[in-house]
């Protein structure tokens, strides 16, 4: 009896040889990681640009004045809204004085147009009055409020 051996079929040691380089592939990436990130940094290109509130959209300002007559004395102050959107905006303005309401007042303002609120308080000398304009505007597209509180000495 003769003993001979035989070789494996060439279809065999292909599938073997496949099999160990995808094992070697897979112990590689569990040993090294795979080339992911877990961090990223973008840098997008953002601009804000801040004015004072007399160039802003809903442009603000407002003037103060001390009067006295007779030994009475009475603080103004008039707030100055314009419209600096590109359409018409509906505006609500409610004031304060020292934290009590006083009044309410609307008005529509077109492109351009202005608005003028003043408040007139009577007190005395070396008292202070905080005067509280709080505006909220709504037009076509656009949404916009606006709080400023101004401390006005009596003199």
């Amino acid at each position: 009896m003769s003993t001979a051996t035989r070789s494996p079929p060439a279809r065999v040691s292909a599938l073997r040889t496949l099999s160990l380089v995808l094992a070697f592939t897979a112990a590689v990436g569990l040993i090294f990681g795979t080339a992911g990130f877990s961090a990223m940094e973008a840098d997008r290109g953002l601009d804000v640009n801040v004015t004072d509130d007399e160039s802003a959209y809903l442009g603000y300002k407002v003037t103060d004045e001390t009067e006295t007559i007779n030994n009475s004395t009475t603080v103004t102050a008039e707030a100055e809204y314009h419209n600096q959107f590109s359409g018409e905006l509906t505006l609500d303005v409610r004031v304060e004085v020292n934290g009590e309401h006083r009044k309410n007042e609307s008005a529509t303002l077109g492109q351009g147009e202005a608005t003028r609120i003043e408040v007139t308080e009577s007190c005395s000398a070396g008292e202070t009055v905080d005067f509280s304009f709080v505006a909220t505007g709504n037009g076509s597209g656009v949404n916009v409020s606006l709080e400023r509180t101004h401390s006005v000495p009596c003199e």
